[in-house]
């Protein structure tokens, strides 16, 4: 009885390590970030269709261009994509205006469902705040689309209720105002000093 018990055991075990080095597989895959160019430029409207975002070749085309975009990669293959360009913040107008490009405006980034968990929001959203700082912005801005209820302290609603863009935005010390377009989501990326608004 002890034996037919111990066999069991065995088997039990066997079966559980093939799964194991799969999942294993799977938990190890390396993320790679790359700046993209206009070669990449239909792999991520793939990937920006498929996670609902309604982009044509040209348009993704026209924000390559900056060479500010970034896109996440596993064993080659496009999973997230983060587009930016140059932007002008009127920090007293509290509004994105023409002008010098001060800030680089960093659009949602598109990730493949199947990505989603393994941080690469964080690793799109870091690289392009370098890519800012290096060529010289003083901010990194995205908006946030979402209804926030007016009145509300936004980054108290974020903390409760927020996306995990938004959430990523809150962890990452950036700070937020209310426009005529939405909220805004800003980061200081040099010694520019902290407002109230």
């Amino acid at each position: 009885m002890a034996e037919q018990s111990f066999k069991q055991g065995e088997k039990k075990e066997e079966a559980d390590l093939p799964r194991k080095k799969f999942v294993d597989l799977l938990d190890t895959e390396e993320v790679e970030v790359k700046k993209l160019d206009r070669e990449d430029i239909d792999e991520c409207v793939k990937v920006m269709r498929k996670c609902a975002f309604d982009v044509t070749e040209v348009e993704v085309g026209n924000i390559v261009d900056y060479t500010k975009s970034f896109a996440a990669t596993v064993n080659r293959m496009v999973v997230g994509v983060g587009l930016a360009w140059p932007a002008h913040l009127d920090m007293d107008g509290k509004k994105i205006t023409s002008g010098e490009p001060n800030a680089l405006y960093m659009e949602d980034p598109a990730v493949l469902l199947a990505y989603e968990g393994r941080g690469i929001r964080r690793i799109l959203l870091k690289e392009r705040e370098k890519e800012a700082m290096s060529s010289g912005f003083k901010f990194a801005i995205g908006y946030l689309y979402e209804d926030i209820p007016k009145g509300d302290n936004i980054a108290h609603y974020i903390t409760e209720a927020g996306s995990a863009l938004e959430k990523l935005y809150l962890s990452e010390d950036y700070e937020f105002f209310r426009t005529e377009k939405g909220i805004l989501a800003f980061k200081r990326l040099t010694g520019e000093p902290k407002r109230d608004f």
